[in-house]
């Protein structure tokens, strides 16, 4: 997206929402230019009245030039105002904008990039700067156009003056130039601001603060932040330093043009050339001039500011578009008839080589409950990432009942997704409110909220609030504060919203529960998942490490160094005696407490001490 189209939407905005407010900004921009030629000639023509001593012609001009004085000096107040008020004003939109750009993002890899995540860094909250740069970018416009009315009249008594405007030239570009190096510097920088926000996010948050004070490293990362913050803070002051040298520079340029215009003036008086109006015109304007300079130095400079966050916005704009989907688009079917079948899938990080997925080839019928397992890394979660069409695959293709999933429009799928992640979202709303929100249709049904606490084990939780379903949840903003547990039971209950689901995942779905709750939520699983299927073909795909649970799927599969090693029932995998069976045969063991190696598996209600394969949490 150019530049230009982005300022051409910031405008569009603020006609859109303050359109009254904008038309009288143009109103006063317009008469601000007029008044600064008018000043001029007006003066021109009080003095030429004075000195041939006509009182009434010079008391008209004395008015005039003291109208066009007074509406130039309210002007520049009056722009300021009226420019804050339209940022203020378009920067909601903006800010609104930009939440809605991130947060349609379909691949959701994008969002785990470091330059993605440097530019949503730098815009997040930053509406009303981006929007104050576009209306600045006018306000520039505006002061060279009262340059070049004042260079006109310099022109018209006195021609030669215009290497004034000669001299103008390198002192804009030069301050041009200084503010470019200031608006890098703030992109380079916007790693070292990242990492300082989230590392003063664990030292003032109370999850993570608890390891923190446990381990002693209070200081340790306050030291850490207080460097980022330096290096920051010392790039900034580099290229301020040459930013002001530049200007520097730039300003002798134009005082060496003030100097020889003065010069000239002085060579128009002894020759007789000039009128003492015109002398006094001449040194008034050449003042006016440069107080002009100075105020379109400020202005850029203030719009400068905000350019480096409207190009990291012009990103994200650009980012957000993705790559171009099939014109022809299906719809997910109602049911589920084949099932989803992945063939050829590879998926890459972008910004690495190493693939996290290799040429996965496998068949999720419809109706099943398939298992993944592997140990930590394998690609388990970047599988089921993939399958609810939040990972775009960089190789082959993914296909529900024939249909490609590219060709679904996400929105669609999404539909027909529920998950349940190990890394949920703690949602500080009412909790019918963070129950509901599994599916925004049912928000306020109040019966199916209540079947959906039960399914995910989250009614007790519930009834024991001070207000029920009707409690404020989050202690930041003054609710309960839940346990860890509570929470997950709370998300369960959510990812149990939605009552058709062509694709269920349950990703570590219950890494903070008890053996007792755990064992109860997969037993609940298996009967809904089995129903599901029935009804509607439901693929039921859990990620787990307790294989007290993996033998209830139709299907297991293994994954190691992102590719399948293994697939198949549990008793087909126990007889070939590979991987699984040795994962299996190591975790029972562990449980009974001895070191026989034989097959065993611990009782119902109960879970193994000791797991070799932990969640999978992968990261690009």
């Amino acid at each position: 997206m150019k530049r230009l189209s982005v300022l051409a939407e910031l405008f569009r905005i603020g006609w859109r929402t303050r359109r009254a407010l904008v038309l009288c900004y143009l109103a006063v921009t317009l008469a601000d230019a007029c008044a600064v030629a008018g000043f001029a000639l007006t003066l021109r023509i009080f003095v030429r009245h004075v000195l041939r001593h006509q009182g009434p012609g010079a008391f008209l001009a004395a008015s005039a030039t003291a109208v066009c004085w007074a509406v130039s000096a309210v002007g520049v107040s009056a722009r300021t105002n009226m420019v804050y008020l339209l940022a203020e004003s378009t920067g909601i939109d903006v800010n609104a904008r930009v939440l809605g750009l991130v947060a349609g993002v379909e691949d959701l890899a994008l969002l785990e990039q470091p330059a993605y995540a440097d530019h949503v860094e730098l815009v997040k909250g930053g509406g009303d700067v981006i929007a104050r740069s576009a209306w600045l970018s006018l306000e520039i416009v505006s002061a060279l156009a009262r340059l070049a009315a004042t260079l006109v009249v310099m022109a018209l008594i006195a021609p030669p003056l215009l290497a004034v405007a000669v001299g103008l030239l390198p002192t804009l570009w030069l301050s041009r130039r200084g503010q470019r190096l200031v608006r890098d510097e703030l992109r380079r920088g916007a790693p070292h601001a990242r990492l300082a926000e989230h590392l003063e996010q664990l030292l003032t948050t109370p999850t993570p603060g608890m390891e923190i004070r446990v381990a002693g490293a209070q200081e340790v990362l306050r030291s850490k932040v207080r460097q980022e913050w330096t290096a920051l803070l010392t790039g900034q002051e580099r290229a301020q330093w040459r930013a002001a040298g530049l200007s520097v520079c730039g300003w002798t340029v134009f005082a060496a043009g003030q100097t020889l215009a003065l010069l000239l003036v002085v060579r128009s008086v002894t020759r007789g050339a000039a009128s003492p109006g015109d002398i006094l015109v001449l040194v008034t304007l050449l003042t006016t001039l440069r107080g002009q300079a100075e105020g379109t130095m400020a202005t850029v400079r203030q719009a400068a500011d905000g350019l480096h966050l409207l190009a990291s916005y012009r990103y994200l704009v650009d980012a957000g578009t993705g790559p171009a989907r099939p014109v022809a688009l299906a719809r997910p079917p109602d049911t589920l008839e084949e099932g989803i079948v992945l063939r050829g899938v590879s998926f890459t990080y972008p910004g690495s080589r190493n693939p996290v997925l290799r040429d996965i080839d496998l068949v999720l019928p419809a109706g099943a409950t398939v298992a993944v397992v592997g140990e930590h890394g394998a690609g388990k979660t970047s599988l089921v990432k993939m399958l609810c069409g939040l990972y775009e695959p960089t190789a082959g293709c993914i296909t529900v009942d024939g249909v490609p999933l590219r060709g679904i429009p996400a929105s669609s799928w999404w539909g027909k997704v529920t998950a349940g992640f190990q890394d949920h979202a703690r949602f500080a709303f009412l909790a019918r409110e963070a129950v509901g929100v599994g599916d925004l249709a049912a928000l306020d049904d109040a019966d199916r909220i209540a079947v959906a606490l039960g399914e995910g084990g989250a009614q007790e939780v519930v009834a024991a609030l001070p207000s029920g379903m009707d409690t404020q949840l989050g202690g930041e903003f003054g609710g309960v504060e839940l346990s860890g547990g509570q929470w997950q039971r709370v998300a369960l209950s959510r990812a149990s919203m939605r009552r058709a689901p062509l694709l269920c995942v349950l990703d570590e779905p219950t890494a903070t529960l008890d053996a007792r709750n755990e064992h109860a939520f997969y037993q609940r699983q298996t009967l809904l998942a089995a129903r599901a299927g029935a009804l509607h073909g439901t693929v039921t795909v859990m990620v787990t490490h307790r294989f007290s649970t993996v033998r209830m799927a139709d299907l297991i599969v293994v994954l190691s160094g992102g590719t399948i090693t293994e697939h198949g029932s549990h008793d087909e995998l126990m007889a070939r005696d590979g991987t699984y069976a040795s994962m299996y045969r190591l975790q029972a063991t562990g449980y009974l407490g001895t070191a026989t190696g034989r097959e065993a598996s611990p009782p119902d209600g109960a879970t193994p001490t000791e797991s070799l394969p932990q969640p999978d949490k992968e990261s690009p």
